[in-house]
C-alpha cells in the first residue's frame, strides 16, 4: 500500500480525473477492474436521511465488511473518497476529495453527502472509494432520476 505521506491528494485526483474520467460524464470504474458486486436500492429524495441506514447495513454488508477488511488502521493508508456531481447529466462537477474515515461513522458519512450535495439539474451524484494503490474501488452513485443509490464494487 503507498503511503499516503508520500502523494498528496492532488497526486490521486488528477490520477482518478485521468484514468477514470473518460468522457467527462461520471467516471469508468471497469477500468479499474471487473465488478464484482452491484446492487440497486431504493430513496426517498424527500428525506434527508434518502433511507434507512441499518437495513442499508444488510443490503451491503458484504461492501462493508470488504471495505472493513481491506482498510489499514494507519491514517496514512486508509481509502481515498472522490465526489463528482455529474451536472444534467452532461459533464461532471469535482466537488472533493479525501481520505475515509474507517473509525468513524464512514457509511453515514457517505449517505449524508449524497442526500446534502446533490448535483444540480436531477443529474447524477457519486461518491467512490478508492484503495490508495487502486487495487479496487466502491462506487456510491444516487440517481435523481431513478430514485435510487446503487452500490457497485470493482476489483482488480
Amino acid at each position: 500500500m503507498n503511503d499516503l505521506m508520500d502523494f498528496a491528494l492532488g497526486y490521486y485526483e488528477k490520477k482518478i480525473i485521468q484514468e477514470f474520467a473518460i468522457d467527462d460524464v461520471g467516471i469508468t470504474l471497469e477500468r479499474l477492474g471487473e465488478k464484482s458486486f452491484e446492487k440497486v436500492i431504493p430513496v426517498d429524495l424527500n428525506n434527508p436521511d434518502l433511507l434507512n441506514q441499518q437495513e442499508l447495513e444488510v443490503e451491503i454488508a458484504e461492501v462493508i465488511k470488504f471495505i472493513q477488511a481491506h482498510t489499514s488502521k494507519d491514517y496514512n493508508k486508509r481509502p481515498i473518497w472522490f465526489k463528482t456531481n455529474i451536472i444534467d447529466q452532461a459533464v461532471n462537477d469535482y466537488v472533493g476529495i479525501g481520505l475515509l474515515n474507517i473509525d468513524g461513522p464512514w457509511l453515514k458519512h457517505i449517505i449524508c453527502s449524497l442526500s446534502f450535495d446533490r448535483a444540480d439539474q436531477s443529474g447524477d451524484t457519486l461518491l467512490t472509494v478508492f484503495d490508495n494503490d487502486f487495487q479496487w474501488a466502491i462506487n456510491f452513485e444516487l440517481s435523481q432520476d431513478n430514485n435510487c443509490l446503487t452500490v457497485q464494487k470493482f476489483e482488480k
